[in-house]
C-alpha cells in the first residue's frame, strides 16, 4: 500500500465523495431532508403541489451548494450582482485618491453566521432555564393545550375523538419542526458558502472595504502637450520634483487591454514625450507616478480629454477631416484636410418643349466645379480663429486659449462656395400650321420644235393642138422654232400640321455654397509651476491607556468571552 504525505500548508479541502467535500455532503443531506419533509409534512395542497414544490427545493439548494458559474460559486455571483445592482457605479473623486503605494490591510475575519446562531440558541436558552427555575413561567403542557381541555370544551366523549386531536397536535408539531429545519438548512447554506478560500480557486464570501488614501496635496506631474493624429496619440509630461512615472496604454474591444507600458524616471523640471497607439473604440492613457517619499498618484486621459477618433464629414462639394488635433498652454492647434469633387450633379427643372406644346422633367445634370473656396472656423468658448481652405490639400489653424485644467471644447466649421456650369441639350419649339387653300398664278412654256417639208406635183396642160402635155412642179416650205409662254391660275390646299424647330441653349451656371460643422474636444492643463516637495510628517503614536472597570461590566465581558469558547 503506498502512503503520500499531504502538506498542511496548502489549506485544500478533502473530497469525501466524488467531488463534493464534507461540509458539501453535509448541506445536500440538509436540503434532502428539508425537500423530503415539504413533501411528507407540508399541511396544504395535493401531493403533485408539495412533489413540485419539494423539486423547486431541492434543485436551488443543490444549485446554491454545488453550483459554479467561473468557478465562484453561485451565492458569491449572486452577492456580487446585487452589489453592482444596488452599490454605486461611478465613483465621484479623483483618479488620484484611488492610488495607494501600499497593499490595504487583510479584512477581518467574517463571524460564521452558523456559530452565532447557535451561541444565540444556546444564550436564549440559558436564560429560559434560570427563569423556569425562578417559578417565573410554567412549564409546557402539550396535552393542555391540545387534548384534554379541547376536548371537555366540545363537552363529547369517546375514544377516537380524543386520537384525532392527538393527531392534529402531532402534525402542528411536526410541521413547527420542519420551518424549523427549513431556516436552520438555509444558515448552514449562508454559513457554506461564506468558508474561506482555498487552493482550488474558492473566494471567501465577505463586504470588500474600500482603503480611500488622504489626496497628496501640490501638483507632481504637468501635461505640456497632448497631440492626437492618426490612430496614435503623443503627450509631454512634465515634472515638478523627482518622479517614477508609469505610462499605459489600453484599448481593444472593451478598452481593458493593456496595448503599451513605458516607465521613466523625471527630475524636477524635466520634460518627456511618449507616442502611444490608440487601439479599440474606447482608447484610454493612463499615467501614474511615484515621488522619493514614497506619495504616489495617477490621472487618465480617456472620453472626452481624449479626442479620437478624429471626426470627419462628407459633403456635396467638398470632404472635411481633422487629421490632427494638439493641446499646449495657451493654444490650440491643427490641420484640416480637404478632398474636393470635380463635377457635381445639379438638380435642374429642364423644359424640353415649347410653343405649341410645352413639357419639362426634373433632371440630374452633371455640372463641373470652378472657382472653388472656402474658411476654416475654429471655436472654443469665447476664442475663435480662421484660415482660409485649402481645396485637396492640408489647412492648419492655430488658436490662442485661455489656461487653466479641464476639457476644451473644440468646433470646427467650414464654409465652402463654388460656381458650377452644367451644359443643358437643345430646346425643341413647336409651332401649329392650320389648314389654309392658296391660288397660285404660273406662266407656262410651250416650246415649239423646227418644221419643214417639200412638196411635187404633176400637172397635164392641154396644147393649142388639143394634145395634153404633163410638167411637174415642186414647192418647198420651212418653219422655225418658237417659244409659245402662257398664264395658268390653279388652286393649292395645305392641309393642318405642326412644325419643330431646334434650338441652342446657353448652359446653366449657378452658385453653389455648403457649410460642414465638426465637434470635438481635448483635455488641458494647468501652467507648469514647480513643488517645493517635503517628506511627510511622521505619524503620531498612540498610547494606549488604562480605564477602570466595575465589576458588573467585568462578569458580564467574562460571560461573553466563556461562551464563545
Amino acid at each position: 500500500m503506498q502512503a503520500h504525505e499531504v502538506p498542511t500548508h496548502v489549506q485544500a479541502e478533502d473530497r469525501v465523495l466524488l467531488w463534493f467535500t464534507f461540509p458539501q455532503i453535509v448541506a445536500l443531506t440538509a436540503v434532502a431532508a428539508l425537500a423530503y419533509g415539504v413533501y411528507s409534512l407540508a399541511p396544504f395542497g395535493p401531493s403533485g403541489v408539495r412533489l413540485a414544490l419539494a423539486s423547486l427545493l431541492g434543485l436551488t439548494g443543490v444549485a446554491a451548494v454545488a453550483g459554479k458559474i467561473g468557478g465562484r460559486r453561485l451565492p458569491l455571483v449572486v452577492a456580487d450582482l446585487l452589489r453592482f445592482w444596488l452599490g454605486p457605479r461611478r465613483y465621484a473623486g479623483s483618479p488620484a485618491e484611488l492610488v495607494r503605494c501600499e497593499p490595504p490591510p487583510s479584512p477581518p475575519p467574517t463571524p460564521n453566521p452558523l456559530q452565532l446562531l447557535v451561541k444565540r440558541t444556546r444564550r436564549g436558552l440559558r436564560k429560559l432555564r434560570k427563569r423556569r427555575r425562578r417559578g417565573e413561567r410554567k412549564p409546557f403542557r402539550a396535552h393542555c393545550r391540545l387534548g384534554k381541555r379541547l376536548f371537555r370544551r366540545r363537552g363529547e366523549g369517546g375514544k377516537g375523538q380524543r386520537q384525532e386531536i392527538r393527531l392534529l397536535g402531532r402534525r402542528a408539531g411536526l410541521a413547527l419542526l420542519a420551518v424549523s429545519v427549513a431556516a436552520t438548512t438555509a444558515v448552514g447554506v449562508m454559513a457554506l458558502a461564506a468558508q474561506p478560500a482555498s487552493a482550488d480557486g474558492h473566494d471567501q464570501w465577505f463586504e470588500e472595504e474600500v482603503l480611500i488614501p488622504e489626496p497628496v496635496p501640490g501638483q507632481r506631474l504637468f501635461l505640456e502637450r497632448l497631440t492626437v493624429y492618426g490612430d496614435r496619440a503623443g503627450i509631454a509630461l512634465r515634472a515638478s520634483t523627482d518622479l517614477q512615472v508609469h505610462v499605459r496604454a489600453y484599448g481593444g474591444d472593451g478598452g481593458q487591454t493593456l496595448v503599451y507600458q513605458a516607465t521613466e524616471s523625471l527630475v524636477t523640471g524635466e520634460r518627456r514625450g511618449w507616442d502611444v497607439p490608440l487601439d479599440g473604440e474606447f482608447p484610454s492613457v493612463t499615467v501614474s507616478w511615484q515621488d522619493g517619499f514614497g506619495e504616489a498618484g495617477a490621472f487618465s486621459l480617456e472620453g472626452a480629454q481624449l479626442p479620437y477618433p478624429l471626426p470627419s464629414i462628407e459633403g456635396e462639394l467638398c470632404s472635411v477631416a481633422v487629421t490632427s488635433l494638439s493641446w499646449s498652454p495657451g493654444r490650440i492647434e491643427g490641420s484640416v484636410s480637404s478632398r474636393c469633387a470635380d463635377t457635381v450633379e445639379e438638380r435642374v427643372e429642364l423644359p424640353v418643349a415649347a410653343g405649341h406644346h410645352e413639357a419639362s422633367v426634373t433632371a440630374l445634370i452633371e455640372a463641373s466645379v470652378t472657382d472653388l473656396s472656402g474658411t476654416v472656423t475654429v471655436t472654443s468658448g469665447t476664442w475663435t480663429a480662421a484660415a482660409d481652405l485649402a481645396p485637396n490639400g492640408s489647412t492648419t489653424f492655430r488658436l490662442p486659449i485661455g489656461g487653466g485644467a479641464g476639457v476644451q471644447a473644440v468646433a470646427v466649421e467650414a464654409a465652402i462656395e463654388a460656381t458650377t456650369t452644367a451644359p443643358l441639350p437643345a430646346l425643341v419649339e413647336l409651332t401649329h400650321h392650320p389648314e389654309r387653300t392658296d391660288q397660285l398664278t404660273e406662266t407656262a412654256s410651250v416650246t415649239i420644235p423646227a418644221f419643214g417639208d417639200s412638196v411635187t406635183e404633176t400637172i397635164t396642160v392641154t396644147g393649142e393642138d388639143g394634145t395634153p402635155v404633163s410638167h411637174s412642179v415642186t414647192a418647198s416650205c420651212y418653219v422655225p422654232e418658237s417659244v409659245v409662254r402662257q398664264d395658268v391660275v390653279f388652286t393649292v390646299i395645305h392641309e393642318e400640321h405642326v412644325r419643330a424647330e431646334v434650338v441652342a441653349r446657353a448652359p446653366l451656371v449657378r452658385g453653389r455654397s455648403e457649410s460642414l460643422a465638426l465637434a470635438l474636444s481635448v483635455a488641458s492643463d494647468d501652467p507648469y509651476e514647480a513643488l517645493a516637495s517635503q517628506e511627510p510628517e511622521d505619524e503620531e503614536e498612540v498610547l494606549s491607556t488604562q480605564t477602570a472597570v466595575s465589576p458588573e461590566v467585568l462578569q458580564w465581558l467574562l460571560g461573553v468571552v466563556n461562551e464563545g469558547q
